[in-house]
């Protein structure tokens, strides 16, 4: 028999001096940066929404929301 070998592709980015990674299979896309329209009295990591093919979708400030410091 021949032993398989599993192997995992991650997307990696860094935020300050941190590095993350998130497994390609969890990733719908990345897409260039657009502003947002901003949303009133949303939380401080809401940033806005972005119009992608039709659809609002929210845009945070990944920073905010893991408690790091805003730049």
């Amino acid at each position: 028999m021949t032993a398989r070998s599993s192997e995992t592709q991650y997307v990696t980015f860094a935020l300050g001096s941190e590095v993350f990674a998130v497994p390609v299979a969890v990733v719908r896309e990345i897409l260039d940066h657009e502003e947002a329209f901003r949303i009133p009295n949303g939380p401080d990591y809401l940033v806005g929404l972005r119009d992608v093919r039709g659809q609002g979708v929210p845009v945070i400030d990944l920073r905010l929301k893991l408690g790091l410091s805003r730049t």
